[in-house]
């Protein structure tokens, strides 16, 4: 059986050597995959989407608020706390349970360096979107999309990307419609 793809997860700079590496675990995921509460995963291979349900008396809406790309680490708390993280297309994993992950931190204090820089990578991005949704139209959300994140309009599906600029894949369609 192969191993991690080190080399994808060469920015968090844990040397190829290291006995981390052996605690994560291969997972396998088809689409629509709901993955496991209480772990942290690198994504080797795939799309993953975390969204919120919003609840009105009328329906229940998904809100799409983040992606995970291959080279992407992404953790899910207690009982879907954090969101519902899952699989838009077949791929790739490595997880190891949050448990783990604190006992390394207290065994090896380096690991701190990965908590450091994923923790500042989540609060960077997470306060840029708020900067983005706040002071910009939908238009500009998308066309910022197009010049900085072209990736995100190849890969993920357009009701998805809709969501995550906050209006419905018919307004996102007449916007495509206005710059394309």
């Amino acid at each position: 059986m192969a191993g991690i793809n080190k080399k994808l997860f060469s920015h968090l700079n844990v040397e190829d050597n290291d006995p981390v590496w052996e605690k994560f675990s291969r997972v396998e995921f088809s689409k629509k995959n709901i993955f496991t509460d209480n772990r942290a995963y690198l994504v080797e291979d795939g799309l993953i989407r975390k969204y919120y349900i919003h609840t009105t008396p009328d329906i229940d809406t998904e809100i799409s608020a983040d992606f995970y790309f291959p080279g992407d680490i992404f953790t899910v708390g207690e009982n879907g706390s954090d969101g519902i993280y899952e699989s838009l297309n077949s791929g790739l994993a490595w997880e190891i349970t949050l448990e783990e992950v604190k006992e390394m931190f207290t065994v090896n204090p380096q690991c701190r360096f990965v908590q450091n820089y994923y923790l500042s990578r989540k609060l960077s991005a997470a306060m840029k979107r708020e900067m983005l949704l706040l002071k910009n139209t939908p238009q500009d959300l998308y066309e910022y999309l197009l010049r900085n994140k072209p990736h995100f309009i190849q890969n993920i599906p357009l009701k998805y990307l809709a969501s995550y600029i906050g209006i419905t894949p018919i307004s996102l369609s007449r916007i495509r419609k206005r710059i394309l």
